[in-house]
């Protein structure tokens, strides 16, 4: 057989199969292509059902449809269950907003060899020389175990939140339950009762005592606040707060505040002004009976006089380094005693013609805190408040013993972490109190205490 009648059928074969695979190519490239349009009119329905029952601002992403290799790594790396569980403290109530529950369970317990008479930081009442009755005593408490709300609603084209904070210090005997922050945000605006405007908690110096440190203030009340910023690191506030139970008009407070770069730290300038306002006031007086013997006779006046108390502050906390930082605040106030702790009365009268005699003091912190380990810091601090002595207040106070001239306490302490929620700390304590005629007080004590966050 010659060679070209072996080739011909050879080749006739060749030729068919190859045939058969451009066909089979031809028929697999229409199937994907096929499988491709699919896809693509899957994805416009889904679109097109996101824009009907979802708002377009909602949508963060959308899917491309010019590549179905996109299209399936989408649906490839939707996020587990897992990710989009809430936190077993936070939960959405019928109202659509979102609250977070938050706290602490914390046990207190102090020796106080001299000092004041209950647990916590009485520096103003301790007892003076020679009438001692408050030494040598043992306290503990877990009243302080602090509950809270955080609100977040969902209302388009408006940020609306709200707090409600409570522990168990109210009552007489600190064992019932008080309202600590209770108050609704809408976008800049404040309405309820928090913290003052003119105080600055952030930048006292950490204390172990629940009262917290001598020359700063913790005063709650209730206000209307309005807050803003002038720049990424400057903000402002601005507020009208309930003073005094007999003032007429509320206190106007307000703040600025900076915070440095790199989150080193934090400063603000504070200034509050506030009616003062005298409805019944008492008038003591010494009777001489015989030779040094006396008796205190009280003689009730009633006036209705007012004036003008106010108030200016400035602090500042700042990181030197990653372990180590220190913190100050100055206050000057006239005619003032709800917003600073452990300050005398804000006036007492003058028996001849009424006239409001107004308190003035000058009330100054400064702490460092160290962070010796991770899980170690250590706070060195002291605190204290001078009474101008040369005023109409200053003479009138002089046979009252519970107004002080002047007021220190200097407290260290060391707290231990050691897991994230779990906090040990003890402290300690010495202060001393002066009063207009010189007698004198001594605060000295420890304090232990254990919290565990939640």
């Amino acid at each position: 057989m010659s060679l070209p009648l072996i080739r011909k059928p050879f080749l006739i074969q060749g030729l068919a199969f190859t045939v058969a695979i451009l066909m089979m190519n031809t028929t697999q490239a229409a199937t994907e292509q096929e499988q491709i349009q699919q896809l693509r009119d899957e994805v416009k329905e889904l679109r097109a059902l996101l824009e009907q029952y979802v708002p377009q601002s909602k949508q963060k992403t959308t899917l491309p449809v010019s590549d179905s290799a996109q299209v399936l790594a989408a649906q490839t790396t939707t996020p587990s269950s897992d990710t989009n569980k809430k936190s077993p403290l936070s939960f959405q109530i019928a109202s659509g907003a979102d609250v977070k529950l938050y706290g602490f369970l914390r046990g207190d317990a102090s020796y106080q060899a001299k000092g004041g008479d209950g647990i916590f930081n009485r520096i103003n009442k301790v007892d003076l020389e020679n009438n001692e009755k408050n030494s040598d005593r043992f306290y503990s408490t877990a009243t302080v175990t602090r509950l809270g709300l955080d609100f977040k609603a969902p209302v388009q084209g408006a940020d609306v939140g709200g707090k409600l904070e409570v522990d168990f210090r109210g009552g007489t005997n600190n064992d019932t339950i008080r309202i600590r922050h209770a108050y609704l945000t809408y976008n800049d605006w404040l309405f309820g009762q928090t913290t003052s405007t003119f105080l600055a908690t952030d930048l006292q110096p950490e204390m172990l005592d629940f009262n917290s440190p001598l020359g700063i203030g913790t005063y709650r009340t209730p206000m209307v606040r309005y807050s803003g910023s002038l720049n990424p690191v400057t903000s402002y506030a601005i507020a009208l707060e309930k003073g005094s139970d007999d003032n007429r008009a509320p206190a106007l407070s307000s703040k600025i505040k900076y915070d440095f770069a790199e989150g080193k730290g934090t400063t603000s300038a504070r200034a509050l002004l506030t009616e003062v306002r005298s409805r019944v006031s008492y008038e003591d007086k010494l009777i001489e009976i015989d030779k040094d013997i006396f008796k205190k006779e009280r003689k009730q006046i009633t006036s209705n006089e007012s004036d003008l108390g106010w108030g200016i502050a400035l602090g500042a906390k700042y990181k030197f380094t990653d372990s180590l930082q220190a913190m100050l605040d100055y206050s000057h106030v006239k005619g003032d005693s709800k917003f600073l702790l452990y300050t005398n009365n804000a006036f007492n009268v003058n028996p001849t013609n009424y006239d409001l005699n107004l308190n003035e003091f000058d009330a100054v912190t400064v702490g460092t805190t160290y962070q010796i380990t991770p899980k170690v810091r250590s706070t060195l601090a002291y605190g204290a408040m001078f009474a101008k002595d040369n005023n109409a207040f200053a003479q009138q106070a002089l046979l009252d013993t519970a107004q002080n001239k002047t007021l220190q306490q200097g407290w260290l302490n060391v707290m231990f972490s050691p897991v994230t929620p779990i906090t040990f700390g003890l402290e300690y304590i010495y202060g001393e109190r002066k009063t207009f005629n010189g007698q004198k007080g001594k605060d000295n004590r420890v304090g232990a205490m254990a919290r565990y966050n939640f």
